[in-house]
């Protein structure tokens, strides 16, 4: 008994120091970049993921998955990562309170919150009916027809997926130490097993009857990541403030990410199918590989859900654990009632969205911090216009550069212009009218 007290004592004192998202934490309860790296590795344990690859593989040459997987994850996601690694390293916050300074309080609270709770809850939501359609093929249940059975299924992995989220970042980091080593074990069985069935000949001579852009294909393993440019702050201001522990904490992810998209390509061109739960039945999964699966799904959901949590947190100025602990719990009942509603159906649009909305938004955020504030942060009260005007413009560059043209990458180009936009925006309105939000650097010129 004593020693479950001692636990329970432990995860309520830690959770007041790291979970309330409007506290900074200490530099004396961080550690170098390998703790949270594991935590955060353990979002990119994603069954949607390896669809998401299952989805290239379906469209593109396997040398064309490789180069496509290079820029679009590797080059490009690990790079936006790392700034705003450091980013969250520096301040100490989350990225929904982050974005207080250059949004204003109450655009961070309503507009910043609420997209990255959608996104996040709706992630959460897609991948825990992944599962739940997988744990229902093992049982012999058609999910496609026996909705009951089916729903029960998503509500109890629902269930399970919240627990460690609502307990606290301590619970989560003491958790993946088990189940990262555990999902990697898993997607080399998928490899093995995928490579035996259609051999190494037949992947590299794989030749799709109907081309993808490579622009798409670039946003939808952007789209996989992309989203962490704006939450990889939830995680690395776990770390010491340093380049170095910014650079390498997304190194785990990065890497989780590249085999399972590698991994998905590999196993459609074996199967011929980018249906992730068909591919797994037809190359004969045992029990133990379901359950491995289901421990490294774990993984990902708790980070999602409590982002998720963290950015409600910060829209209803949540400044204490317990109430912060709730706000999760409901994040994920609502993550629940949208698996049972069907939001699977919408995967690569979600995956297409998220590519579109979170470059413009990390754009701001970095151009913010680095080049209006030397890197300080201050949490400032108000509406900055600038930043809703330049969020548009990131979202229209996204969309037409993504989908209505297919032109360069355009998750970057949607970053940069965003980040370019707001800062000439910025510099004019602080010659015409300067109000709270022009720095005050400009302020003495």
């Amino acid at each position: 008994m004593g020693f479950w007290k001692k636990l329970k004592d432990k995860l309520i004192t830690e959770s007041e120091t790291l979970d309330v998202p409007l506290n900074p934490v200490p530099i004396e309860k961080r550690s170098s970049w390998l703790g949270p790296a594991i935590v955060y590795a353990g979002v990119q344990f994603s069954f949607a993921v390896v669809m998401a690859g299952a989805g290239l593989g379906a469209g593109l040459t396997m040398m064309e998955v490789l180069w496509v997987t290079i820029i679009g994850l590797v080059i490009l996601s690990w790079l936006g990562d790392s700034i705003n690694a450091y980013l969250g390293a520096k301040t100490g916050l989350p990225g929904a309170v982050i974005a207080r300074q250059s949004f204003g309080d109450i655009q961070a609270r309503i507009i910043t919150s609420l997209i990255m709770i959608m996104l996040h809850t709706g992630w959460w939501a897609i991948n825990t009916s992944l599962v739940a359609n997988a744990f229902c093929a093992f049982l012999n249940i058609d999910y496609t027809t026996q909705f009951l059975p089916w729903a029960i299924m998503v509500v109890l992995l629902g269930i399970i997926f919240i627990i460690p989220a609502v307990l606290g970042y301590l619970s989560m980091k003491w958790m993946d130490y088990i189940a990262v080593p555990a999902g990697i074990l898993l997607f080399a069985i998928g490899a093995y097993l995928a490579i035996k069935s259609q051999g190494i000949a037949g992947i590299k001579e794989w030749m799709p009857e109907h081309k993808m852009p490579w622009s798409i294909a670039i946003s939808t393993v952007a789209g996989t990541c992309v989203c962490q440019w704006a939450m990889v702050s939830d995680y690395s201001r776990m770390h010491y403030p340093t380049w170095r522990d910014s650079i390498l904490m997304p190194s785990l992810l990065i890497l989780v990410g590249f085999i399972e998209i590698i991994l998905g390509a590999i196993m459609t061109v074996g199967i011929g199918t980018f249906d992730i739960v068909q591919i797994m039945v037809t190359l004969g999964y045992p029990f133990w590989a379901y359950l491995l699966l289901f421990i490294a799904q774990w993984t990902s959901q708790i980070v999602a859900v409590y982002s998720a949590g963290l950015s409600f947190g910060n829209m209803v100025n949540a400044r204490d654990a317990r109430t912060q602990k709730l706000l999760t719990l409901i994040i994920g009942l609502v993550g629940i009632v949208l698996g049972i509603a069907g939001i699977l159906d919408k995967f690569m649009g979600w995956l297409l969205m998220l590519s579109i909305v979170f470059p413009p938004l990390a754009g701001i955020m970095t151009t913010d911090f680095f080049f209006l504030r030397n890197q300080q942060w201050e949490d400032i009260h108000g509406w900055n216009k600038i930043a809703t005007i330049s969020l548009i413009i990131g979202i229209i560059i996204g969309y037409f550069s993504g989908y209505k043209h297919s032109y360069g990458i355009p998750p970057l180009q949607a970053y940069l212009l965003t980040g370019i936009s707001y800062y000439i925006l910025m510099k004019t309105k602080a010659s015409l009218a300067p109000d709270q939000f022009t720095p005050r650097i400009w302020l003495k010129k």
